[in-house]
């Protein structure tokens, strides 16, 4: 089964909806909410325990895979961690906890979320809401001005090289403590996050009908090879199979 259907992109959000596909062993840099509306939807997390899910939110950087059947269909929703509902919506602690975890949290806050006849995007908003409901405050809610600086500079600089220690010098900060601030305040490497940025970039490019090839060199990966490698990890999908059959809205 295929990934088929719409892809809704906007700051900070990716979102589809439609024919849910199966994904191999991957790990994104987001904030997953899946729900599941027809078919069913196996997810197995990193320790190989597996779970039939109905809705689940799995956190940026868990290992997982999903297997789909024919008939599945359903919403899933990838929140960038750099934005302050992800950093609201994941789990409180870094743990990634494991499927069934993930499954009660997903369960729970659709539960709490009447459907309604809005739009899927504004289903999703009030879904996240839901999840951010009665979170006490944290340190990493308001960004180091430093990382919010590096955060609005990256993306302008995703086509070429990109190091840390050069990002750390134009934030005025030492590479070591950028680096800190990044794993304490997003959770995740800044190489995790440039990966990230650049996939996202490809996948924007491949859907206006660039080529891999060219897609890959405006978001700055070395081939398409290296872009294939990195769709893999971090969606479980080739980038053919993760653009292929989608309308992009």
């Amino acid at each position: 089964m295929t990934w088929s259907g719409d892809i809704h992109m906007q700051p900070g959000i990716l979102m589809f909806s439609g024919d849910v596909g199966s994904a191999h062993t991957h790990a994104h840099a987001a904030v997953q909410i899946m729900i599941v509306d027809a078919g069913s939807v196996t997810v197995t997390d990193g320790t190989g325990h597996s779970a039939i899910v109905g809705a689940v939110i799995v956190p940026s950087g868990a290992v997982h895979s999903l297997s789909a059947s024919e008939s599945a269909r359903g919403r899933a929703i990838y929140v960038d961690s750099t934005t302050g509902i992800g950093r609201r919506i994941r789990p409180p602690e870094s743990d990634h906890g494991g499927v069934a975890e993930w499954s009660t949290r997903g369960q729970t806050a659709v539960a709490k979320t009447d459907r309604g006849v809005d739009s899927d995007l504004e289903y999703a908003a009030r879904l996240m809401d839901s999840l951010s409901e009665g979170r006490q405050p944290s340190n990493t809610d308001t960004l180091h001005p430093a990382l919010e600086l590096a955060l609005t500079l990256l993306p302008e600089r995703i086509s070429g090289p990109i190091t840390l220690t050069d990002t750390a010098a134009l934030v005025s900060m030492s590479p070591g403590r950028l680096g800190r601030i990044f794993n304490d305040q997003l959770r995740m490497s800044f190489s995790t996050y440039i990966r990230w940025l650049r996939l996202r970039r490809a996948m924007e490019v491949l859907s206006s009908g660039a080529s891999l090839t060219t897609s890959a060199h405006e978001a700055g990966f070395t081939d398409s090879a290296h872009l294939n490698r990195i769709c893999h990890s971090m969606f479980g999908l080739t980038p053919s199979d993760a653009t292929g059959d989608l309308t992009w809205n």
